[in-house]
């Protein structure tokens, strides 16, 4: 790509076509430069097909980016939206939204994500974590009727991680995940029951991980995507692959 203006694996929204105007507005990647048409290639956020699009109705003023300071202080997120890599050496685009509607709303949030994406379905697996956290603290959400566009390699890393039982929930993820997929933050809570335990006074109390009102920098998002790519993660997920501890957590938060 001899052409700087964009790079490859920057988002871009599409503006200004005329005779493909079904694609203004769009959001898509940068896959491409290609010098004899003085064109970007752009991957769409959903579909296989790539765009062949002028920089002149490109834009990316709105996006995030990993140069810029906010990019590591502004902690003001509690979602990452993330596309596939359009190579195996660009880094993972991704994008937050401040004003998604949080996981405490999900009809508000399902009706945001399908109008900016034009996802047909909102298909959920829980149980995602955070390095070194007892309990899960993320939702991984894709389009379960996508069956077009790019595979999403790291969504898909992030779901083989969960156990058995935490994938059967979900009955439109068949190992695959396409296009755009999104964390977002929902720390687990649970009711404690004593089972006989002889805790009958914790009976009741509620179990959380985590501050339900807690946001994030893009960086620290970023940052939790790529630990799902390590061994570190790998252990963990083996650690807590125990339905008891991923409801509870480590029994040393509780008050005996």
């Amino acid at each position: 790509m001899s052409n700087d203006e964009f790079s490859v694996g920057d988002l871009v929204r599409v503006h200004g076509l005329v005779s493909k105007p079904q694609f203004n507005h769009m959001i898509g990647v940068v896959k491409g430069y290609h010098e004899n048409t003085k064109r970007y290639e752009i991957q769409p956020s959903r579909g296989s097909k790539t765009l062949a699009v002028k920089a002149v109705n490109l834009s990316d003023d709105e996006f995030l980016k990993p140069t810029e300071d906010r990019f590591k202080t502004e902690r003001a997120y509690d979602n990452v939206f993330f596309w596939p890599s359009p190579n195996t050496t660009a880094r993972i685009p991704i994008q937050c939204f401040s004003d998604c509607p949080s996981a405490e709303s999900p009809k508000a949030q399902d009706t945001y994500i399908q109008n900016k994406l034009g996802w047909q379905s909102v298909d959920t697996l829980s149980g995602i974590e955070e390095e070194g956290r007892d309990k899960p603290t993320f939702l991984l959400l894709f389009d379960g009727l996508d069956e077009s566009s790019p595979k999403n390699h790291t969504a898909m890393k992030i779901a083989k991680l969960l156990p058995e039982y935490k994938v059967q929930s979900c009955s439109r993820y068949k190992g695959t995940i396409r296009g755009v997929a999104i964390l977002v933050y929902s720390p687990t809570t649970s009711t404690f029951s004593s089972m006989g335990m002889g805790l009958d006074h914790m009976n009741g109390q509620q179990v959380i991980e985590a501050n339900r009102n807690r946001l994030f920098t893009p960086q620290l998002l970023y940052d939790i995507i790529q630990f799902h790519k390590t061994d570190r993660a790998e252990r963990q997920y083996k650690n807590h692959d125990n339905p008891m501890h991923r409801v509870f957590g480590g029994f040393h938060n509780m008050t005996m």
